[in-house]
């Protein structure tokens, strides 16, 4: 678990920030009076060549001073997030990670049942608990570490390591904390195919062109030749409509605010990572990446900031009445836009870095972590990560176990817990165990086999989905099979015999699986090991160690439990 030192220097941090910003603000009111009263002067009093030029001196300086000091209140936000992060971190240690807002709800694959069997996405959720991706990139990522196993890559798991070790992961988290919302729904094929093409010159822009030169010979007329003012007027309108027909393109229409809001977050985010110490060869490439990007990340920045202003309906009037503002930002598209193409690398090497980051999350969060080793599955100390002061135990497994024992004793819980330390295995995340071995193995389960009303399947033939889901795999793949309570929705002559069936047929292929049974005839077959969880009764009270431990289960509890509820 990594030790926040720089924790209790944030609010001091925060407060300082706060002072200046306020004195900032008091600057910014007696500028804003200053430029008021110039510009009344030039508007009430003689000598407007005087006053313009005061009025307009009044007005840089303001907007000078505007652009200097707003770095002060980027890093007020930045700071308050830092606060945020390690506040997010508490809860997550505490677990109450439930108040996370991003369950990855909308990433679940419903034909893959370990995904809800092992709360991998959704309301208390493994991801739930580890992401911090902002970014849909991100999301993606880990969404594929948590359900398809990676190739070996020592780099990749010493990068997450490290992060879970560094306390700057704070900082880049804060970063990725800036991200809106909306960020991750955005599509980023919509602003590439936004981006990458010229807009190609239409020969009707010259209309445009000519009516706005006319405006100009009109204006200089004026103080030439004293001619009548108002005409300007319809010269403005002229403009703004000839404007509207001739530069008409559907780069005006992409959601220019959120993208610019993007681009914006993607360009702190990317001075952030230029502090970064590459400790290894990934974070030195994201590192080469993010200094090489913020140029082209500025420039689709400036244009995106043309396109929402433009959005503006008052200023998208005014600015073409006057000037032609639509043409400005096309011949400024033109000369920047296909910086995008350079971008696309980084964005996803973005989306890694948070994949990576949450996986740290493991490391950062709790006491005991280990990285993945290669060999038989081999648990020691395995924890599930989203139950507090959860009951470490130990595993060898090699094989097939029926895994017997008491109702609530802990043997669905286990599952779930060598679940998910073969998930983070896979994933070559850093894994909730004091050590852990196995090799890449996909996870098929059958754990939450429950009935499907609106669909009309039986509890029975839910089981028997995923028994076909899981027969197809083991006859291609290395797999862990788990499975509760093997077909409960049957009978037991039924169930005995199909049970066995299953046994033989996962053993043929040497599959690696567990099987929850309350048939104590299952642990007579051929080629398994017994395992079981119990109980003790202390005072008349059922008590739980939720330890596992060799052999099979000798004690009931079934009668005892309705006896203790008052319904015998």
């Amino acid at each position: 678990m990594l030790e926040f030192k720089n924790e209790g220097n944030i609010d001091n941090e925060i407060s300082k920030l706060k002072r200046i910003t306020s004195f900032i603000s008091a600057g910014s009111i007696i500028l804003t009076a200053n430029l008021i009263a110039w510009a009344i002067c030039l508007i009430t009093l003689d000598n407007p060549l005087l006053y313009g030029i005061v009025t307009a001196i009044s007005f840089f300086i303001f907007l000078a001073y505007l652009i200097f000091t707003y770095r002060f209140y980027v890093a007020l936000a930045h700071k308050n997030n830092v606060k945020k992060v390690y506040f997010n971190h508490r809860l997550r240690r505490n677990n109450e990670y439930s108040k996370f807002f991003d369950t990855g709800s909308d990433l679940i694959d419903k034909e893959d049942y370990k995904e809800l069997d092992l709360d991998l996405f959704g309301k208390n959720s493994l991801f739930q608990y580890l992401s911090v991706c902002k970014t849909k990139y991100g999301r993606l990522k880990l969404k594929e570490a948590l359900t398809t196993p990676r190739d070996n890559d020592t780099d990749y798991t010493d990068t997450i390591e490290y992060l879970a070790n560094d306390e700057h992961t704070v900082e880049i988290e804060a970063r990725l904390l800036e991200f809106k919302s909306d960020a991750k729904k955005l599509d980023y094929d919509i602003m590439y195919q936004a981006f990458e093409t010229k807009i190609k010159f239409n020969p009707l822009w010259l209309i445009p062109i000519l009516s706005f030169l006319g405006t100009i010979v009109y204006l200089i007329l004026i103080f030439t030749l004293g001619l009548n003012p108002y005409f300007l007027f319809i010269f403005g309108f002229t403009n703004f409509i000839l404007a509207k027909l001739c530069l008409k393109n559907e780069v005006f229409d992409i959601d220019s605010t959120n993208y610019y809001y993007l681009m914006d977050n993607y360009y702190y985010l990317s001075k952030e990572l230029e502090s970064i110490d590459p400790k290894t060869k990934r974070l030195e490439e994201i590192k080469h990446e993010a200094s090489k990007s913020i140029l082209d990340i500025r420039k689709i920045k400036n244009i995106l900031n043309l396109l929402s202003t433009r959005r503006n309906i008052i200023f998208n009037i005014f600015s073409n009445l006057i000037c032609i503002f639509d043409l400005f930002i096309i011949l400024i598209f033109n000369n920047k836009a296909k910086s995008i193409i350079n971008l696309k690398k980084y964005f996803e090497l973005v989306g890694e870095l948070e994949c990576i980051m949450s996986l740290a999350n493991i490391g950062m969060d709790n006491e005991v972590y280990t990285k993945p080793n290669d060999g038989e599955i081999n648990g020691v100390d395995m924890y599930h990560p989203l139950i507090k002061n959860c009951v470490p135990n130990s595993l060898a497994l090699s094989g097939g176990i029926i895994l017997t024992g008491s109702n609530m004793s802990g043997k669905t819980t286990f599952m779930r817990t060598l679940g998910i330390c073969q998930t983070l295995y896979n994933a070559k995340g850093l894994i909730p165990a004091k050590s852990f071995t196995s090799t890449n193995l996909s996870i098929y389960t059958s754990l939450r086999a429950n009935d499907m009303l609106a669909e009309g399947i039986s509890t029975f033939y839910a089981e028997i989905l995923r028994m076909k889901k899981i027969n197809e795999a083991i006859k291609s793949q290395h797999v862990l099979v788990l499975i509760d309570e093997i077909f409960k929705g049957t009978n037991a002559t039924d169930r005995i015999s199909a049970s066995l069936k299953v046994i033989d047929k996962l053993n043929s292929f040497n599959a690696s699986f567990i099987i929850t049974t309350h048939d104590f005839e299952l642990c007579d077959a051929n080629n398994i090991t017994n395992y079981h969880f119990n109980e003790e009764y202390i005072n008349d009270k059922i008590s739980f160690d939720y330890m596992i431990k060799e052999g099979k289960c000798e004690t009931k509890n079934a009668i005892y439990l309705l006896k203790m509820a008052d319904i015998i």
